[in-house]
């Protein structure tokens, strides 16, 4: 996918994969130490004391896994719903921003830029829309000299009138040919 179909920029998925992963081996990691530790216990000097401690071990074992695993469960989800949060940030937040400038646009005001942080995830976007709104105010500037030009030739030499204005409606014609099109 090239770039300018792209929306959300790779490095924002990434780091947010890198994120969640790294919280999941974190996650595993702590959990592998923990039984590990409490694992290391003495058996007993007898055959026999140490099959029944290695009995009453498998049971304590099954106890500390299921605890450790509950308890490194809800961090790793909380974690991972921390990050999905921050991240989700990153595109709710300049979409509502984005969404006002688009209705400025809309609504004829020209001058609203959409800007953006660094870290949001859909700079290409409010780009795309700051070149909108500089096409449309570069389109509609020329239409407005052409139309000063028009005025100026109606109060001038009558003579060349007629040439002069199929000129200019030529002109303007052409800037707005592409908006009869849709």
């Amino acid at each position: 996918m090239n770039s300018e179909h792209q929306i959300i920029a790779k490095s924002y998925r990434s780091g947010l994969l890198i994120k969640c992963g790294l919280f999941f081996t974190i996650g595993l990691i702590l959990t592998a130490v923990i039984l590990y530790l409490s694992a290391q216990q003495p058996l007993g000097p007898s055959y026999q004391q140490s099959f029944a401690r290695l009995a009453h071990l498998k049971h304590e074992m099954l106890v500390k896994s299921i605890t450790i695993y509950s308890i490194l469960s809800l961090l790793i989800i909380s974690g991972i719903i921390f990050v999905t949060v921050m991240y989700s940030h990153r595109v709710v937040g300049p979409l509502v921003g984005l969404r006002r400038v688009i209705r400025a646009i809309a609504a004829g005001d020209l001058t609203m830029a959409a800007r953006l942080r660094e870290k949001d995830a859909i700079i290409s976007i409010a780009d795309a829309i700051n070149e909108l709104r500089d096409s449309c105010r570069a389109k509609i500037l020329s239409i407005s000299r052409e139309s000063d030009e028009i005025e100026k030739l109606l109060n001038s030499n009558p003579e060349d009138l007629g040439a002069e204005l199929t000129k200019k409606a030529l002109m303007i014609q052409k800037l707005c040919s592409k908006t009869e099109q849709g």
